[in-house]
């Protein structure tokens, strides 16, 4: 049969509807995070910036013409929950998993990512098992090691060499102490001692007197910012002296309203730039985001789920109209050194380093921070 051209033109705008569909059909990201629990909080301040990450996106037309879409499901803090939703996710169509949040969660996370060779993102942990050298590992954040090997290097600087730790009981947090006791062991000297707190707080009064006891110096801190809040101030009540410092995860404001003048001095480790500092290209173009989905308070936390939602978006931009997995692993791998807008990250395809970036900050009276 002969088709005319009458009864082709029908066909032909069948087709090129659904090819104008297929363009703008949503690109799908998903995300594994800790909604419920005594973790929870964890998740706050990024899911933040993700949100505002994807809104400025979507508003300036999308990616290659296509609205970007991030579903999310919680995991509990539970890792064969994390690596179920990524495997659900993952059969939805999502073509990369973006910031799982917590060791426990990443670790889950990961490992189904690399059993169905697509990208994680930005896994919101620095454990050595999530952040080493991975095939469809991503991270952006400089790992707990790096961390902690900052602060100490910091506190023996200064002469303070009585240092104790204090964390959550979980394997993330554990991991950062052990990695602690190592590098302080490098330098030849040993850790005072260490407490495990419940992950609901419910033994931080009794653990900050039992570590009190041993009169240390510094206290390093891995713990979730209620944990922390009960710590400091039931130390402190106790009569006793030290120095704080904390890991990323600590939002210093947070600490500051729950504790007042308690948290004055504490220091936290940064692993993304100054949040305040609109000077830096990516702080100027993080606060309009944020102001634009109506969130004038900036954090620390917020910052780093931009950031991390700007890598991904940095790479889906190289994949054309139809991304996939392996074209999005491709074209991540293609970064070398990409400058962000003041911050570089790196990734080639045997080396997924991510960002380098690191500092000190100190909170003071006013909840805010000097650097």
């Amino acid at each position: 049969m002969i088709l005319t051209a009458r009864f082709l033109a029908p066909v032909v705008a069948l087709f090129a509807s659904l090819a104008a569909q297929a363009d703008s059909k949503p690109i799908l990201i998903g995300q594994t995070y800790v909604q419920t629990g005594p973790l929870a909080a964890l998740a706050t301040e990024p899911l933040i910036g993700i949100r505002a990450m994807v809104t400025a996106v979507n508003d300036a037309g999308g990616i290659n013409g296509r609205p970007l879409e991030i579903r999310q499901v919680d995991d509990g803090y539970d890792a064969a929950r994390a690596g179920d939703n990524v495997r659900k996710l993952v059969a939805d169509g999502a073509v990369a998993i973006l910031m799982p949040i917590g060791t426990t969660s990443s670790v889950g996370a990961l490992k189904a990512a690399n059993e169905l060779k697509v990208p994680l993102i930005a896994p919101y942990t620095g454990a050595g098992p999530v952040v080493k050298f991975s095939e469809y590992g991503f991270p952006v954040r400089i790992s707990f090691d790096e961390e902690y090997g900052r602060i100490v290097n910091h506190l023996f600087t200064i002469g303070i060499t009585r240092i104790a730790f204090a964390h959550n009981d979980n394997p993330g947090a554990r991991s950062a102490m052990e990695s602690t006791k190592s590098f302080i062991e490098q330098r030849g000297d040993k850790m005072v001692g260490s407490v495990a707190i419940q992950n609901d707080g419910s033994d931080a009064e009794a653990k900050a007197v039992e570590l009190a006891k041993l009169k240390p110096v510094a206290i390093v801190l891995s713990a979730t910012n209620a944990v922390t809040a009960r710590f400091i101030k039931a130390y402190k009540a106790a009569g006793a002296e030290a120095r704080f410092y904390s890991f990323s995860f600590l939002n210093g404001q947070q600490l500051h309203k729950a504790i007042g003048n308690d948290a004055v001095g504490v220091v936290v480790s940064q692993v993304v730039p100054y949040p305040w500092n609109s000077s830096m290209p990516i702080i100027a173009e993080y606060q309009a985001a944020m102001k634009k989905i109506g969130v004038n308070d900036f954090s620390y936390g917020s910052l780093e789920g931009y950031v991390s939602t700007k890598v991904l978006v940095e790479g889906l931009k190289r994949t054309g109209t139809n991304p996939a997995p392996d074209t999005l692993k491709k074209a991540l791998e293609t970064f070398k050194s990409l400058n962000l807008g003041g911050i570089v990250v790196r990734y080639a395809p045997a080396d997924h380093q991510g960002l380098t970036f690191s500092e000190l900050s100190m909170l003071r009276k006013d909840g805010g921070y000097i650097r």
